[in-house]
């Protein structure tokens, strides 16, 4: 993924989809990513 910030505009219009179907496509995808983060103590000292 590029490391900079572009709008959904700008993305729509290089595309070539709509700004709506983009925005949907994103809320999707977005809201199929789990929320909960598993997180493993290290072991200290080692």
């Amino acid at each position: 993924m590029l490391l900079e910030r572009l709008s959904l505009a700008g993305i729509a219009r290089v595309t070539g989809v709509s700004e709506l179907w983009l925005q949907r496509y994103v809320n999707a995808k977005y809201a199929s990513v789990p929320r909960s983060v598993n997180v493993s103590a290290k072991k200290r000292g080692a």
